[in-house]
């Protein structure tokens, strides 16, 4: 009786023993699937470029180890091509630029300006056709000068990582050099004194600037004549860049025989099919000879980064954050300044 009893025991032990290594086996062959989507996720892809995740957790990984850590070649790229599109979703400046990319933050990045002279018609054998002084085709060059931005993090951050630190990571970086980068688009000073970008407001060829009807903010009828100047242009995303004050303005005023105009821009957010954006970063001055609006091609204008990023932890005697100090190179101006055009106010 004992012996039968027994028996049993020991076979539902036996039952017991397979269902568990079943559901082991379950569970090993789910891990297992989990890791190769994981390691598929951070391998490199076919074409060579890494995917972000893997760079940005060599990133994370540093800042816990509070080391230093430098991004470049085609990490650091994919890191940059992720901060873009969080720069774009930040500000509709930057979206539409054309971006280009060096080896590192000292790099020296050629750009083909690619407009090419409009071709002529000529006899058939014909031997003598004239050569068009006005080709464009040329080359044009970005130095990206070195940004810098802090980023103190908590020891509670780093040590016990309470949120998804990697995504906000991206997010920190994307602000910060996000607000950077469109600020220079704008109003950037040049390189001759600042060592800053060529911005669109500081970049208008005298010849190309055109004054305004009035003293003050420019009117709809302003604009008008600056959307119909651009439109004499063979441009593929002609964009006319305003601050808000004036946008207001604008769309306020009144001005005989422009109301189609003024309609057309607070429905559709356009001139004549001239995009209009608005934008913070622009200048609100309208003392003489001070621009206030500016028309381009966003194809003409070229952004230029220096594919590398440095992270470096400095400590300081008495504070437990860590402050993370991001560099990397940026430089920006128009690719074409002849296509640039502009308001420009009247004094009173």
């Amino acid at each position: 009786m004992e012996e039968k009893k027994f028996e049993e025991a020991m076979s539902k032990l036996q039952t017991m023993s397979d269902e568990l290594k079943k559901d082991r086996d379950a569970f090993n062959a789910e891990r297992q699937e989990f890791e190769k989507r994981q390691a598929e996720m951070l391998a490199p892809k076919k074409d060579g470029k890494t995917v972000l995740g893997e760079q940005v957790r060599s990133i994370v990984s540093a800042m816990q180890e509070k080391r230093a850590i430098t991004l470049s070649g085609a990490g650091a790229v994919e890191v940059i091509g992720a901060l873009f599109k969080i720069f774009k979703n930040r500000t509709d400046i930057l979206d539409g630029l054309r971006y280009f990319y060096g080896p590192n933050s000292a790099t020296v990045i050629p750009i083909l300006n690619p407009r090419p002279a409009r071709p002529a018609r000529v006899a058939e054998g014909v031997t003598n056709a004239s050569s068009d002084s006005t080709a464009a085709l040329g080359a044009t060059r970005l130095e990206p000068e070195t940004y810098f931005c802090e980023l103190p993090v908590s020891f509670e951050a780093l040590k016990y990582l309470p949120f998804d630190f990697e995504a906000q990571l991206q997010e920190i970086f994307g602000d910060a050099f996000a607000d950077a980068m469109a600020a220079q688009v704008v109003t950037g000073r040049g390189k001759a004194t600042y060592y800053e970008f060529a911005g669109l407001f500081t970049s208008v060829p005298s010849d190309n600037q055109i004054a305004c009807a009035a003293a003050g903010a420019p009117t709809i009828a302003d604009l008008v004549k600056l959307a119909l100047k651009m439109k004499d242009k063979v441009m593929v995303n002609p964009t006319i860049v305003i601050s808000s004050t004036f946008y207001a303005a604008a769309t306020t005023g009144t001005v005989q025989g422009y109301d189609v105009y003024r309609n057309e821009l607070i429905m559709n957010g356009s001139i004549q099919g001239v995009k209009v954006e608005v934008t913070g970063y622009a200048p609100t001055s309208t003392s003489a000879n001070a621009i206030v609006a500016v028309g381009f091609d966003k194809g003409d204008y070229a952004v230029g980064i220096g594919a590398e990023i440095a992270i470096r932890p400095i400590n300081k005697v008495g504070d437990t954050n860590t402050y993370y100090q991001a560099i990397m190179g940026m430089d920006g101006k128009p690719i074409i300044a002849a296509n640039t055009y502009a308001l420009k106010a009247i004094s009173g």
